[in-house]
């Protein structure tokens, strides 16, 4: 069963009432257009960003928010060249000689 708190704090961060909402429509597109090495280089900098013991909360905010939308492209990317090496291995080849 969902957690009722999570996803109202999901519809939150999504709604048109939120002006972080815009924001992360801006991240998602731009991540979108990441390779997978960029992907991880970026998130290796959040990393980095995060352990920093001045960093402000609206900070942390905004880093984990990135951090996740990478993640969720990275994974995405992941399973697309997973597939189409499954597409491609020799048991789905039909070569005949």
């Amino acid at each position: 069963m969902p957690d009722k708190k999570y996803s109202s704090k999901k519809n939150f961060a999504l709604s048109k009432k939120n002006p972080l909402a815009k924001t992360i429509q801006s991240w998602k597109k731009e991540i979108e257009a990441l390779s997978y090495e960029e992907s991880i280089e970026t998130l290796e900098s959040i990393l980095l960003k995060m352990q920093d013991d001045n960093i402000s909360l609206d900070n942390i905010q905004d880093n984990y928010i990135k951090g996740n939308i990478l993640l969720e492209h990275c994974n995405t990317l992941l399973e697309t060249v997973e597939q189409e090496i499954y597409e491609i291995s020799p048991e789905n080849l039909s070569i005949d000689l």
